[in-house]
């Protein structure tokens, strides 16, 4: 009697021992299922942010772009009217000079 006393107090141990496992076990597999959760959200986050990043920094580009294109097209505005006025000038100094040449061809 005294063995199976023994015996059923080792198998008790032994129950409780592996119970006691099992628990800890759940619960460092609980634990560890909640930090990969974490951890995925945390990625998906990082992600998000770089996609944020990567939109700012398009954008960014595209205006520093428009920027230049607009300032390109404002100074060749100017020197097509710069180019303009000089014709312009050059027509009427060119009129003038043969106006005073007909003139002079006249009075001969």
């Amino acid at each position: 009697m005294k063995s199976i006393f023994k015996s059923l107090l080792v198998a008790a141990a032994v129950t409780f021992s592996v119970a006691s496992c099992t628990q800890e076990g759940k619960e460092n597999a609980d634990a560890a299922a909640t930090n990969a959760e974490a951890a995925a959200e945390h990625t998906g986050d990082a992600a998000e942010a770089e996609v944020n990043n990567a939109g700012e920094a398009i954008e960014n580009s595209a205006e520093k772009v428009a920027d230049k294109t607009e300032a390109a097209a404002d100074e060749a505005a100017a020197e097509t009217k710069a180019a303009a006025s000089n014709a312009a000038a050059a027509t009427e100094e060119a009129a003038g000079d043969a106006k005073a040449e007909i003139n002079a061809a006249e009075k001969n």
